[in-house]
């Protein structure tokens, strides 16, 4: 999952700030040990998620969602053109310091990432649209990231952003070969895909807190922000789903749709936004500070996204077809 890949960006920093003397403060060998960990916890848990959603799809399902591709404009217009300016207008609102608005403009701007399948999937959405929408959305970004950073950041600063495009293409060979892995065991060894599947599932429920726990470890200083720094990382995720959801309705899209298209405006890819922070303003004396609202935004858009799957459940019973995925009895079962 992308947006999980924030720690050793956002810790890059906060290991090495100058302490009250000028120097550079070394990094504590057990952050070293974290961050390692992490990194493993991560790395495993991408792999293992794309190929499990590999598993749920046929090439006959792809086909299908790119001949009505309605879900993926829907998208882009949520993703690439209502969430920046709603995260530019909600930072001024705040009236939140410079520093804290250009790492949350930056997540605003950036594509969706991986998690918005895995939350697709234990919601019984359109899990072909999602991770379409997801390959998608990261090819649109080496367009819309640029302009939409060029359009908004001048509030806050004259600096030219670097993009990442080298990161870009690796968040797609991260998405794309571990997914047709998964596609080539649905067609060649149909009969495991459905063990492959559910034990994906119970992986990612069970990897998710550690990660948000690594995280929460790794880097400390996120929690003492403030009240609108926080507020903001609560509260975007959440706009995101509603935004999304909302304009899927209004095209009388379905349910199932709609809460597709919800995750994927939703679920930034955070890792993208730290790496673009950490090549553009890496000399910025506020760095840290530039960091933060990525690093928080990533854990609550964990518990917002948990939230609005169980909203949703609770909703309509039938959802929870898909929260049964993720119980360990369901793998044994027929």
């Amino acid at each position: 999952m992308e947006m999980l890949l924030t720690t050793e960006l956002a810790t890059t920093i906060n290991m090495s700030t100058m302490n009250d003397t000028g120097e550079t403060s070394p990094t504590p060998h057990y952050l070293d040990e974290l961050k390692l960990a992490n990194r493993i916890v991560i790395s495993f848990l991408l792999v293992f998620i794309m190929v499990g959603m590999g598993c749920v799809i046929s090439i006959k399902d792809i086909k299908t969602t790119c001949r009505r591709p309605v879900g993926v404009l829907i998208g882009f217009i949520s993703q690439f053109l209502v969430m920046p300016l709603l995260t530019f207008s909600l930072a001024h609102a705040l009236q939140i310091k410079a520093e804290f608005a250009i790492g949350m403009l930056i997540v605003g701007c950036s594509p969706g990432g991986t998690v918005s399948n895995l939350f697709t999937y234990w919601t019984n959405g359109d899990i072909c649209l999602s991770v379409v929408m997801t390959t998608a959305s990261t090819i649109f970004a080496f367009g819309m990231m640029p302009l939409n950073l060029f359009i908004y950041s001048r509030s806050w600063t004259n600096e030219t952003s670097v993009i990442p495009y080298k990161d870009i293409v690796i968040t797609l060979v991260c998405t794309v070969v571990p997914f047709s892995f998964g596609l080539l065991i649905r067609y060649k060894l149909k009969r495991w895909a459905p063990y492959v599947e559910k034990i994906n599932s119970i992986t990612a429920l069970i990897g998710i807190p550690i990660v948000i726990t690594l995280n929460a470890l790794i880097n400390p200083r996120m929690f003492t922000s403030g009240w609108k720094i926080w507020f903001a990382s609560v509260t975007l995720p959440f706009l995101g789903f509603s935004i999304g959801y909302g304009m899927a309705r209004l095209l009388k899209q379905s349910h199932t749709i709609c809460r597709t298209v919800a995750f994927e405006t939703g679920c930034q890819n955070v890792a993208l936004t730290l790496t673009l922070i950490l090549m553009t303003f890496s000399e910025h004396p506020n760095f840290a500070d530039l960091m933060t609202f990525p690093s928080l935004f990533a854990i609550f858009m964990l518990i917002d996204a948990l939230f609005c799957m169980a909203l949703w459940a609770s909703l309509d019973q039938s959802d929870w077809r898909g929260v049964l995925h993720i119980l360990p009895t369901e793998i044994f079962l027929p």
